[in-house]
This record gives C-alpha cells, sequence and structure tokens, in this order.
C-alpha cells in the first residue's frame, strides 16, 4: 500500500503583489496555527510550547525576507515564478 503522496500545490507566475497575497497567506496562516497552539498548550499545562515558539520564529523570519523579496520583485517591476509541492506521509 502506498504511504507517500505528492500533489502540486502551488504553481505560476505572479506579479509581486499577487505572489505577496499567496504566500503572506499562506504563512500567516501557519504561525497563527502555531500561536493558537501554543496557547493551548499553556491553556492545558501552564507553559506554551518550546517547539511551536521556535517554528513561530523560524517562520518570521521566513516571512521577512520573503516580503524583501516581493519589495525587490516589484521596484524591478519583475514578475515571480512560484513553485511548490506538499509531500504527506502515512506513518
Amino acid at each position: 500500500m502506498e504511504n507517500k503522496y505528492q500533489y502540486k500545490f502551488i504553481e505560476g507566475d505572479f506579479s509581486s503583489e499577487e505572489a505577496k497575497t499567496v504566500l503572506m497567506t499562506l504563512i500567516n496562516n501557519k504561525i497563527n496555527f502555531h500561536n493558537l497552539n501554543s496557547f493551548s498548550d499553556y491553556v492545558k499545562n501552564n507553559g506554551s510550547s518550546e517547539k511551536a515558539k521556535k517554528r513561530i520564529a523560524e517562520l518570521t523570519i521566513t516571512r521577512d525576507a520573503i516580503l524583501e523579496l516581493m519589495e525587490k520583485a516589484e521596484k524591478e517591476g519583475k514578475k515571480l515564478s512560484i513553485k511548490s509541492d506538499i509531500s504527506i506521509e502515512l506513518i
């Protein structure tokens, strides 16, 4: 039985504004997901998850780097080609 799956997630050419909307929506939703998990851990266990805090910090750094790239693309009048796959494995 197959336990690994691969899906095309994002594929296309985008203006800097379109790319910013797509990518910031994804990253901000992931940050919110980890914030909710961290808050839930805090309520349940009187302490937030260190794993969630670490992931939030990583995603924040990624978000800032992507925003810089979007600004550069906009200043230079460039479009962005974005390709992203998602891999899922049943474990």
